[in-house]
């Protein structure tokens, strides 16, 4: 038999040889490497990534369920009810002894009430008392007190006591009977524990605190009674059930013309101007209504703050306006030193909390708050302004609310004043809603529509830090950068921290591309462009979009960063730069989540703003991308050194050239 043919050297060569190598961009020529450990490793590792994303939004879904659920109720008590008016009952007079100031207030009184007044004046100067506590003390439980036109001063504080006393100026306006203490006293007019006070047509002004203040009283009301240049709040009521304001005045309040504190209160026709802030209702266990009231030339025109879970507050048909006074750049200043030696003429005001300026109606970390059909004009940050408090915690962080129906830029006679924006919300709370066809502009450029589920525990991560830095408190240790206290242009925090982020976000890009650079198999020339482009763009305009409040430029320039760092992950990983190549895609795909939030629509399911996603994974990402840029290069790995098989083929077998041509 023939022996077996051996196989061709060229053969052998060709079986022992290793598999097909690539050639490199470098020119080298470098074997395929198994990918298979590194495909894996990368989806181990972004399937843990999301894995924690998953876990993150199912833990704040639970945290979510106790600031859900609704409060259990207390059990029903009666509520006491506001005292009427009485014509029948003994009457006591109360008249001043300056007959040039009687004379010329009671000129403005309505004829025939004037003439009456006169005539009342002369039966007081006989028999009456010349100042409202003397009366006061003699006065018995069921008695009347009226108080004839004429500035009134005492040196303390007038306590009422006395329950189901009322107490009534003569004049046309709170303004014709005027009682003060020229600051010496801290109150003008202190009601402890006076059930069914009765109190009609008196100013109470020049206090170290509260012109008046009604403390752990069951029913008292307030008609046309006024509050001027108080060294705290005008009119105050605390503890107190079953409270009715009806056609009130407060001005020139350090803190709150109106304060509204863990009290049952109706607050109806009442005007507050030239206060920090003209209406304040607060206090967990605070059930007030706020009602066709006309707030304007504050600081802020109506604050909300701090109800609790059994609170409910509604403010309807107010109508608030021009409530943008800067009154924090007098702190500090001789302006604020003595209140005695103020010059209230010029609309100094002293506060010792900080309201933001320019706010028409303010719910910060306010519960159950209904705010409705109100008219809001002229603001120079913003109509409503609305914050929770992050957490789990119920009750204190802004859950239940509902704004609705609210007429915006537009005044009473139908000519548009717009406001900067009509809404401001720093994304946080539980069952928030907004029913408001009628806004401009907001912030963010969409919000959670009525009969939607929105639970947040943690809003908007830059709106929620200008809440910490510039929200209400006191004013020992006042913010620089706060644009509702006073900062301008580039001094303001959001402003500030919009810069340094836009020069981070560059930074960290050109540093992910120098990685991907230094690899072995670099992207090819031209793949960065639109990467670049789209990131760059989005970093400007996200720091004009803050410079200029708008929302919606904030949610664009937030997805072309979005849209910037997908192509570029992409990138990155088809150049072998795997484990940075799909980071990126996430985060770029989390931030394109966090942009379709901010302005197409909001993402009920959510527990917290998609923006705190790509922030948390944002520093983890950034080990790697300044690990790839700025450590040891990865070289690439050494040809496989070929080792060519000797022949194997028999020497009969073998067609030896150099032995054919020694025979020949």
């Amino acid at each position: 038999m023939p022996p077996h043919p051996s196989p061709h050297p060229a053969d052998s060569l060709r079986s022992s040889s290793p598999k097909p190598e690539r050639l490199r961009r470098t020119g080298r020529s470098v074997p395929l490497r198994p990918r298979s450990d590194h495909r894996l490793a990368a989806l181990a590792f972004m399937t843990g990534i999301l894995a924690v994303l998953v876990f993150t939004c199912y833990v704040g879904g639970t945290a979510t369920e106790g600031r859900i659920a609704e409060p259990d109720p207390f059990p029903a008590l009666p509520e006491a009810e506001p005292p009427v008016f009485r014509e029948d009952g003994d009457l006591l007079l109360v008249c001043t002894a300056d007959a040039e100031d009687f004379t010329e207030r009671n000129e403005g009184v309505n004829y025939n009430e004037r003439i009456g007044n006169e005539r009342l004046q002369e039966d007081c100067l006989a028999d009456g008392y010349r100042d409202l506590p003397a009366a006061i003390a003699a006065a018995a439980p069921g008695m009347r007190i009226q108080v004839l036109p004429g500035h009134y001063t005492v040196d303390t504080a007038i306590i009422v006591e006395t329950t189901d006393l009322q107490i009534e100026g003569l004049g046309d306006t709170p303004d014709d009977v005027q009682i003060s203490t020229r600051f010496a006293a801290d109150t003008v007019l202190t009601a402890h524990a006076a059930s069914g006070l009765y109190l009609k047509g008196i100013a109470f002004g020049q206090a170290r605190d509260a012109a008046l203040r009604l403390t752990a009283v069951e029913s008292a009301a307030l008609v046309e009674v006024g509050a001027f240049q108080s060294d705290g709040a005008g009119l105050h009521i605390a503890d107190s059930s079953g409270i009715a304001l009806t056609d009130c005045r407060a001005e020139a309040a350090d803190t709150a013309g109106i304060l509204i504190e863990n009290s049952n209160a109706d607050v109806t026709g009442c005007e507050a101007t030239g206060n920090s802030a003209g209406l304040e209702i607060r206090g967990t266990a605070t059930t007030a209504t706020a009602t066709a009231n006309r707030l304007h030339d504050n600081t802020t025109g109506l604050v909300i703050a701090e109800t609790g879970p059994t609170a409910e507050v509604t403010a309807s048909e107010n109508v608030l306006y021009g409530n943008n006074t800067d009154n924090y750049r007098h702190l500090g200043t001789a302006a604020c030193t003595d209140p005695a030696a103020r010059d209230w003429a010029d609309g100094v005001l002293c506060p010792d909390r900080t309201y933001p300026s320019g706010v028409g109606i303010l719910v910060a970390d306010g519960t159950a708050t209904t705010v409705t059909a109100n008219r809001i004009w002229n603001q120079q940050t913003a109509a409503i302004a609305a914050w929770g408090t992050p957490g789990q915690d119920p009750g204190l962080g802004g859950d239940r609310n509902t704004f609705s129906d609210n007429v915006f830029g537009e005044r009473e006679d139908g000519a548009r004043h717009r406001n900067r924006l009509d809404l401001w919300w720093d994304g946080t709370g539980v069952g928030n809603c907004f029913d408001e066809p009628g806004t401009y502009r907001t912030t963010p450029h969409v919000l959670p529509p009525c009969g939607t589920d929105t639970a947040r525990v943690a809003g908007d991560p830059l709106r929620s830090l200008k809440v910490w830095e510039c929200g209400l408190q006191g004013t020992d240790d006042l913010s620089a950068t706060c644009d509702w206290l006073g900062a301008q242009f580039t001094d303001r925090l959001e402003f500030q921290a919009a810069v340094a982020f836009a020069a981070v976000l560059l930074f960290l890009a050109g540093a992910g591309w120098l990685g991907a650079a230094r690899s072995p198999n670099p992207p090819r020339a031209g793949a960065m462009t639109f990467s670049a482009i789209a990131t760059g763009c989005g970093a400007l305009l996200f720091v004009l979009a803050v410079w200029s409040g708008r929302a919606d430029y904030e949610a664009l320039a937030i997805v072309l960063w979005g849209f910037g760092w997908l192509l570029a992950g992409r990138s990155w990983f088809r150049s072998g730069v795997r484990f940075l190549g799909g980071f990126t895609v996430i985060i770029g795909a989390l931030t394109v989540l966090d942009a379709i939030d901010r302005g197409i629509v909001t993402l009920a399911p959510m527990p917290v703003s998609p923006a705190w996603l790509w922030i948390a994974l944002l520093p983890l990402w950034t080990l790697f991308a300044l690990g790839a840029a700025f450590g040891p290069r990865r070289e690439p790995p050494e040809p496989v050194h070929v080792e060519r098989t000797p022949v194997t083929a028999p020497a009969n077998d073998r067609w030896d050239w150099l032995g054919k041509n020694r025979v020949l």
